[in-house]
């Protein structure tokens, strides 16, 4: 029986397997806040942190105002989820980009709805 779930599994579906998802993300929205004097504004509120992987794409720096800025294009896979739009931002909190927000570009979810691809931006001025 074994058997034939690993070769169902190897005959082109491509679920997601728990060993790539070593990376820890915090899903998260906007959300309008008003304090005691009726002033709206936008408060970051953390929907779920989840386990995924995350790849680096691309990366750049430059010159904006006299202040350095770096950017990032990572890729990230997690397990399919449905509440996630790219009016939600994702941060990141492994490796060099420790702790850094990034904004999410598009959602790309596979046919079986099984895993959601991510293409996020992010940086930071230094």
């Amino acid at each position: 029986m074994e058997a034939n779930r690993r070769s169902e599994r190897t005959n082109g579906e491509q679920g997601m397997r728990a060993g790539r998802l070593r990376h820890r993300i915090t899903i998260q929205k906007n959300e309008i806040i008003r304090d005691e004097l009726g002033s709206e504004f936008y408060k970051r509120i953390d929907v779920a942190t989840v386990w995924a992987e995350v790849k680096a794409i691309s990366g750049r720096e430059k010159l904006a105002s006299g202040a350095i800025f770096s950017e990032a294009t990572m890729r990230i896979w997690l397990r399919y989820r449905d509440d996630i739009t790219t009016a939600n931002s994702i941060t990141y909190h492994g490796g060099n980009t420790r702790g850094t927000t990034f904004g999410i570009v598009a959602v790309i979810p596979d046919p079986k709805h099984t895993r959601l691809e991510l293409l996020c931006k992010g940086g930071v001025f230094r």
